[in-house]
């Protein structure tokens, strides 16, 4: 009698299982967005997981250090410290900035924020706290609406034109903010009138003005920022000390480095009432 054979052929994993696992990874890792540390229900619903996957995925993520228990909680872990540390240190521009921030907050005494875009957010790098924003507001590692912030403005408006249809408005309480697209875009457009200076009065915090340029060509998506009481954010003393210590940063990070100047301070505002 003749026998026949069945030869298995083992089946080839795809990446879709992995994709789809990293996916699940990431969203467990995003829904920290707060310093607070956050139960197994919160991380399951911000990242639209079952609660069983999003626990598992804790208790190894718990494993590897980049989360940690925190009471009846998770909190990101030290991991995670350690790994955004590297990639500061490794970055020449994140390593050129600090010194031109400290002196220009030092020069203003106001809070001074370096901001990137990303998507139609923009991520806050670093921070000195002043007579500003609240400290939590804008503080490194926080997110904002580029819309409705004068860094992401000044960005966005370097965008090409045909690009600003694409981005959406989502009003926000309180009437100085940005209503409506068609509002964006005339803001917008005025700064690029203004060589890029982005301006927000009462939009971010009521009382609070914030003064905003990119650093660097039109290529980078970063901005520099200073923002205090209404009464003492003078775009008219503070664009010039702002454009200098943005192009310090710039100039550090392409290897320049600061050029030497013959004054009593680098950031020095201007006299009221000059130009």
């Amino acid at each position: 009698m003749r026998t026949t054979t069945t030869t298995t052929t083992p089946t080839t994993p795809t990446s879709a299982a992995p994709a789809a696992m990293i996916d699940r990874v990431a969203s467990v890792l995003e829904a920290f967005d707060c310093e607070r540390s956050l139960s197994l229900a919160e991380i399951s619903r911000r990242a639209a997981l079952p609660r069983s996957s999003a626990h598992r995925i804790l208790q190894r993520l718990v494993v590897f250090g980049l989360v940690e228990r925190d009471g009846n909680g998770y909190g990101l872990g030290l991991r995670m410290f350690e790994l955004g540390t590297q990639m500061l240190r490794g970055s020449r521009f994140l390593r050129s900035a600090p010194p031109v921030l400290a002196d220009l907050h030092r020069a203003t005494g106001l809070a001074v924020h370096l901001s990137v875009l990303d998507g139609t957010e923009v991520v806050h790098l670093d921070q000195l706290a002043g007579a500003g924003l609240p400290a939590a507001d804008w503080a490194a590692g926080t997110r904002s609406e580029a819309v409705h912030t004068a860094p992401g403005r000044a960005l966005l408006a370097r965008l090409p034109v045909e690009q600003w249809s694409s981005l959406v408005v989502r009003p926000r309480g309180g009437a100085h903010g940005i209503r409506s697209w068609e509002h964006l875009s005339r803001e917008l457009l005025r700064i690029r009138e203004r060589d890029g200076v982005a301006v927000d009065v009462h939009g971010s915090v009521p009382g609070v003005a914030v003064l905003a340029v990119p650093v660097g060509p039109t290529e980078t998506v970063t901005a520099l920022s200073v923002s205090g009481p209404v009464e003492l954010v003078r775009p008219d003393r503070l664009t010039g000390p702002l454009r200098t210590a943005a192009g310090d940063i710039w100039a550090a990070t392409i290897g320049i480095g600061r050029p030497v100047r013959r004054q009593v301070h680098p950031y020095a505002v201007a006299r009221a009432g000059s130009a």
